[in-house]
């Protein structure tokens, strides 16, 4: 599938998805009767990365917030996000560096 940069970045990634979903139960079939190294389509993936979550989580029920905090294979955080949600409806906010670093010496 050519990338149409066209159309809005939703509608875009959207499409990438389908045509990935696809690819999946493409290679899963082929995969049935063939080794890996026989497939042809099979794409060979870059990395395959591994981090924790970890949720401090505050508040439950309708709303609920709290903190997802990411970790590395090390355990070295690399990321954090605070989020607020209440029926049916969800919102992350990334915490800068700074943030996270409060985070982590509260509740960690």
């Amino acid at each position: 599938m050519a990338d149409d940069r066209t159309l809005p970045f939703p509608q875009r990634a959207y499409k990438h998805y389908e045509e990935a979903k696809n690819y999946l139960s493409v290679v899963t079939e082929a995969l049935q009767e063939h080794e890996r190294e026989e497939v042809g389509d099979y794409r060979e993936p870059l990395s395959l990365d591994t981090r924790k979550e970890v949720t401090v989580l505050l508040s439950w029920g309708g709303p609920s917030d709290g903190y997802k905090i990411y970790f590395d294979e090390d355990g070295d955080p690399q990321e954090g996000f605070y989020f607020f949600a209440d029926w049916f409806e969800h919102e992350e906010f990334k915490l800068p560096d700074e943030q996270l670093d409060q985070v982590i010496a509260l509740y960690f």
